[in-house]
């Protein structure tokens, strides 16, 4: 690396280390995809298909599952059944659930901002388009079945993590999710 020293950062044990995903980051995530939404549909409103309620079911279907695992992580955490003995929850499967929570949280975040778009833009033209008064009911569940979902991300990403003196019942570090 040509006279350069790689840079390390500290952590509390061995292998690879995982942050948890910033609040902040996730709504200027979701900021500008609503921008990006309304600004395509005031370009293209006319070319886009129909929004329909049916198209948020994805989205609460990936809620729900986030919801569901964050309860139950979460309750073998605090109960210290994760571990390898068949009647724990496997530590791999447990640093998956953060991973699919920080997914979950990222795609509810940009979906939810561009129906966001979606929905300002059709709230504005109400009145004037019956295409606008038909697709509000779909821009509205798809825009709250965003936010649920990255809610439900966030959660189940928090849901993860190992309480203080868990990590290094040696050392007592703090909070760090748990990863393989």
């Amino acid at each position: 690396m040509g006279g350069m020293t790689p840079r390390r950062e500290n952590r509390t044990g061995p292998g690879p280390a995982l942050s948890t995903t910033s609040i902040g980051l996730l709504l200027l995530a979701a900021a500008g995809a609503v921008l990006v939404g309304l600004v395509g549909s005031w370009m293209f409103y006319g070319d886009l298909p129909p929004v329909k309620v049916s198209g948020s079911v994805a989205m609460w279907v990936f809620a729900a599952l986030a919801v569901v695992l964050a309860v139950v992580v979460k309750h073998r955490v605090e109960d210290g059944r994760i571990g390898q003995d068949s009647s724990q929850l496997s530590p791999v499967f447990v640093a998956r659930c953060a991973v699919l929570g920080m997914a979950t949280a990222w795609i509810g975040a940009v979906v939810g901002g561009l129906y966001g778009g979606v929905t300002i833009y059709v709230l504005l033209r109400h009145s004037d388009l019956l295409a606008a008064q038909q697709d509000t009911p779909g821009a509205v569940t798809c825009l709250v079945a965003g936010a649920a979902m990255a809610a439900s991300g966030v959660w189940l990403e928090r849901s993860c993590l190992v309480p203080p003196g868990g990590a290094d019942p040696v050392n007592g570090t703090g909070d760090v999710l748990l990863t393989p």
